[in-house]
């Protein structure tokens, strides 16, 4: 998930930084643009910086950006040395955003680090915000009406059914009007679900292979769908060579889904229900019920659905 997540973030940096800075509590600014990390750096390099404008402002302000997965304990000394390798470089301290996706154990991170000599007479320290998804409110970014924080909003704190958020994150995404911008955001947001939601399947939910067909500037995480797709319908058995096959793979996948949906939001599913769900096989109307399953009010409704 280490390149899945490094992929997506360089993607919503240069696409998006707007969201991000406002995740890590900077507004007030009139424009930004990504820039180039070209710090000559030993052994790694920023994960992105931004440059922003503010009114009053002569000259932009940089603002560095790393995103880490999970909290290690290395995670606060390799913002520290981006940090310095910035300050070098361009003889400014840059705005810090450090943002962390998931927790894990114990582990965290503090946003302070400090190097010292060897006898201890000297010290190098910094401090900086640290952003932690899980501890943001999914609500108040749905609310902030900015949807390039809609990708963030699987990994963040909420009472709802999975099915119940991500498919509000796809309903916030359609109504981007641009078809590859939508069709970007829709790809890096099934990404992070899968991130937030590892035992789950939601390719369906998001647009499923047609998202990489749609979605030419993102050869950066094309790939990951691709072999995300593909192991989905290998897993259950179905052929990807033909068209029939892929087009079958893609009902029974639906079926599943719904039934999963069904099943975790009000029990069992009675067998004349899946009777029902086995006999419809147009992937189309699949994908609707799919969507019905995970926000219908209660059974009778998808029942009356799916036998319409």
């Amino acid at each position: 998930m280490r390149q899945d997540k490094d992929r997506v973030a360089k993607w919503l940096l240069t696409h998006h930084g707007d969201a991000l800075l406002r995740l890590g509590g900077i507004s007030g600014f009139t424009r930004w643009k990504p820039i180039q990390a070209e710090t000559v750096a030993p052994r790694r390099l920023p994960d992105g910086l931004l440059e922003v404008q503010f009114p009053g402002q002569e000259k932009p302000t940089l603002v560095l950006v790393e995103v880490e997965t999970y909290p290690g304990s290395d995670v606060d000394e390799q913002v520290h040395d981006d940090l310095m390798l910035v300050f070098l470089d361009r003889r400014l301290v840059p705005e810090v955003i450090s943002l962390v996706l998931r927790p894990k154990g114990n582990l965290s991170v503090t946003g302070v680090a400090e190097r010292a000599s060897v006898s201890g007479r000297t010290r190098l320290s910094g401090t900086w915000p640290v952003v932690r998804l899980w501890e943001q409110d999914a609500e108040t970014l749905f609310a902030a009406g900015n949807v390039g924080l809609v990708p963030w909003v699987p990994l963040s704190r909420s009472d709802q059914p999975p099915e119940v958020l991500l498919t509000r994150c796809r309903d916030e995404i359609d109504k981007v009007p641009d078809r590859v911008k939508r069709a970007g955001l829709l790809a890096v947001t099934e990404i992070l679900a899968g991130l937030a939601f590892p035992d789950r399947r939601f390719l369906d939910i998001f647009g499923g292979p047609e998202i990489m067909i749609e979605s030419p500037v993102l050869d950066e995480v094309k790939e990951i769908l691709r072999k995300r797709y593909e192991a989905q319908y290998r897993t259950e058995g179905r052929a990807e060579g033909r068209a029939e096959g892929r087009a079958e793979g893609q009902a029974e996948a639906s079926r599943q889904m719904a039934v999963e949906f069904l099943a975790d939001r009000f029990g069992a599913v009675p067998d004349d229900v899946q009777t029902k769900l086995a006999a419809i096989t147009d992937v189309p109307r699949l994908k609707s019920l799919v969507r019905l399953a995970a926000t219908c009010s209660d059974l009778a409704t998808f029942v009356a659905a799916a036998s319409g």
